[in-house]
């Protein structure tokens, strides 16, 4: 009886379907756990539909389709195997439309220049009659393309100079004529695409009459030498890269007249060591704002200029005793009437506030001891501000929406999770893509007040289906000086508390950044996935002056960027030692660009809890970073030298133990590979071991081809071998 049960169990767990492991060829060679996406989203300017392209599996081509929001009827307008061009075939990348949707203009194949910026051949598509004629003489080297508002013009950056070229006869005409190597017109320099994340340096004016423009003379900039070593005698490229302390591009704003084809240059003041972040039209073409930031980057003004005189007022400030972010949309200008919703944290907490154009408060719009991200939206002709915020908890972004006078807050989006939307013309529809630790993102067509239209993109991986999933669990715990700081942990599926598990501890940590948020990440939650099938756990904790919960939080991290993220990791190492599932001995670290940063600090200053480390795309030295950034969160170096000195790894160099791999691309125009070099140097000469992989020619991402899949596969057997 005894066998006979036994031979029944055995033949009933082995007839139960047994789940997959994830493999690193899974996840970085394969697309079965890729989320599908409603790309290249374009809403009609009615907003009764929107265009996307979808991909035609059988040409490889994007097509473009038209979804009905009412009928939800999706249907083929233009197919991407009848765009072609002296008889060859249109890779297609992106596309827009004429407000009449007489004209398509198409985006051919893109080539990556930096981070945001990128250039492409451009075609124009009569849709009726089916002709495509080349923009800017088929220069495959086309940036900053757009159509003019009316549609009746088409305007590009060539050589760094603008153009434009009308439509209905084709004839092509330049806005400035002096763009060289250090003259950009209409494109921004490397750090300014960096560090405020622009890339189209240029703006129709409402009207589609005038055109403003950034002009950057970066002659005075020192030069940054990118290495290309696959060659048998290497190959050097310059770069324009203003190191902190030094001097950067100096900058003009133009609003050129198509009428009088003349151009007027903005009054921006005397001072040339500033930056100009952002320009905006207002409701006329005959104003421009302007901001105007300091080098110090803790005093903002919004600035509005004559662009027939070029003469400018300050109508509103922005003081901080640190610094100001201006990476979010600080300003958002209505068309109807002569008022400006201004987003600011003075209060402490990032809120949006109603101005006019005389600089003067009208109400606040939004408030309370919670943040938004920024201005999405706004319905003139109801009444509302549609936002990003995170008022129900700082682990999630959710959209809301509040009266221009600031009453009847309403949260329009209503799963867990991370949301971002893209609002139609007049904000009456609004296509949202959220996710969460525990979904893959998914995409909703939704009416203004959040009411469900339908379902677009569901992304029920089936996949996912045959693995043992397990998700992080958020919480918190508190700091020996009594601090409360929000962590995940990721635990293995068959996790035991009786027995000892290593750790695998993820993390960032630079100001105002946010790890620990409730959002599906397809390549580090599923190699964390992975890392939790073969024994560990996984855990990663914001230290404070971390983003999402006020401005005095992330002003502890000024002038001293180590400080707090190594006392805040120690704390959770501690934290970590006492639960008794946790092997103290075997807690490890790993991180990219900051992240990599804050390794290289904790395997020199906190190795006595971290005994292995990764440390991917680091800065060892602030000095060997870019201005803005650095100087944004430390200051000047001559005005900080002992905060730079407290924020270098080469100050800790000779306390280095344990097990230490340091990962770079040597085509990295961001973190410079030089700053491996000068750590490994500095290891060197004080005698320390560690291990070295370098990617030839790599940029920050450290991608393309198989790059992934050997990153990760080094990482893993990295960390297999050591912790």
């Amino acid at each position: 009886m005894k066998i006979f049960l036994l031979s029944f169990l055995i033949l009933t767990i082995s007839s139960y379907p047994q789940k997959n492991q994830l493999s690193l060829e899974d996840i970085f060679s394969t697309d079965k756990y890729i989320s599908e996406e409603v790309e290249n989203i374009q809403w009609l300017p009615d907003g009764s539909a929107f265009t996307h392209t979808e991909n035609n599996k059988i040409y490889n081509l994007l097509d473009i389709y038209n979804h009905d929001v009412e009928s939800g009827e999706n249907v083929l307008v233009v197919a991407g195997n009848e765009l072609k061009f002296d008889g060859k075939q249109i890779e297609m990348s992106d596309y827009s439309w004429t407000d009449d949707g007489e004209f398509l203009l198409i985006e051919g194949p893109e080539k990556e220049i930096w981070r945001h910026s990128r250039q492409a051949p451009f075609y124009l598509y009569n849709v009726k009659l089916k002709t495509i004629t080349a923009v800017g003489n088929n220069d495959p080297n086309l940036r900053n393309v757009k159509l003019s508002p009316d549609g009746s013009m088409v305007g590009f950056v060539r050589n760094h100079n603008i153009y434009i070229t009308e439509l209905a006869t084709g004839i092509e005409r330049a806005i400035t004529i002096d763009g060289t190597e250090n003259i950009l017109n209409g494109e921004f320099d490397w750090v300014y695409e960096e560090e405020f994340g622009l890339a189209d340096a240029w703006r129709w004016s409402p009207d589609g009459k005038k055109i403003a423009f950034w002009r950057f003379d970066q002659t005075r900039v020192k030069e940054f030498y990118m290495i290309d070593e696959m060659f048998v005698y290497n190959k050097v490229t310059p770069l324009k890269y203003p190191k902190t302390g030094e001097q950067n591009s100096i900058i003009k704003i133009g609003v050129f007249n198509l009428v009088s084809g003349e151009t007027n240059w903005m009054d921006i003041g005397e001072e040339i060591d500033i930056y100009i972040p952002r320009i905006y039209w207002t409701n006329s073409s005959d104003k421009l704002a302007i901001l105007r930031l300091n080098r110090l980057q803790n005093y903002l003004e919004l600035m509005i200029n004559d662009t027939k005189t070029g003469e400018g007022k300050t109508i509103i400030t922005d003081t901080d005793t640190c610094w100001i972010d201006v990476d979010k949309i600080k300003a958002k200008f209505l068309r109807k009437e002569d008022s400006i919703i201004w987003v600011t944290e003075r209060s402490g907490y990032r809120h949006a506030y109603l101005y006019d154009y005389k600089g003067k408060l009208i109400n606040p719009i939004t408030s309370g001891d919670w943040e938004i991200t920024s201005v999405e939206g706004v319905s003139e002709s109801e009444g509302w501000v549609y936002f990003y915020g995170k008022k129900d908890t700082p682990l999630e972004q959710h959209i809301y929406r509040v009266k221009l006078n600031g009453e009847n807050l309403q949260k329009v989006s209503d799963h867990p999770g991370w949301h971002t939307a893209d609002f139609s013309p007049g904000c009456k529809y609004f296509i949202n893509e959220f996710s969460s630790v525990r979904h893959p993102s998914k995409t909703y067509l939704h009416n203004a007040d959040g009411t469900l239209i339908r379902k677009l993109r569901e992304n029920n991986l089936l996949a996912l289906n045959n693995l043992n999933m397990v998700y992080p669990e958020f919480s918190t715990f508190t700091t020996k000086d009594e601090f409360r700081l929000n962590y995940y942990m990721i635990k293995p599926h068959d996790f035991d508390p009786g027995k000892k598990y290593p750790v695998l501890v993820y993390g960032y940590g630079g100001p105002g950044s946010q790890r620990v948020i409730n959002k599906w990440d397809e390549t580090r939650q599923l190699w964390h996935q992975m890392m939790t099938e073969k024994g560990y756990i996984v855990f990663c904790v914001d230290n404070r002056g971390t983003g999402g919960q006020g401005k005095a939080l992330k002003n502890l991290m000024y002038k001293d960027l180590s400080k707090w993220s190594v006392n805040d990791h120690i704390e959770a190492a501690k934290y970590l030692i006492t639960l008794s599932y946790v092997d103290a001995n075997r807690i490890g670290f790993w991180g990219w660009s900051g992240g990599g940063y804050l390794c290289l600090m904790l395997m020199t200053r906190a190795n006595e809890y971290f005994s292995t480390g990764v440390s991917v795309a680091p800065v060892s030295d602030f000095h060997l970073y870019d201005a803005i950034w650095t100087e944004r969160y430390m200051g000047m170096p001559d005005d900080n030298v002992d905060g730079y000195k407290a924020s270098s790894v080469f100050t800790y160099a000779e306390n280095l133990k344990g097990n230490l791999l340091i990962v770079h691309g040597t085509g990295d125009d961001n973190v410079h590979y030089q700053n491996t070099m000068q750590i490994v140097r500095e290891f060197q000469l004080k005698g320390k071991q560690f291990d070295l992989m370098l990617y030839p020619n790599k940029n920050h991402s450290i991608k393309g081809g198989n790059t992934r899949l050997h990153l990760y596969t080094k990482l893993t057997n990295y960390f297999l071998r050591n912790l």
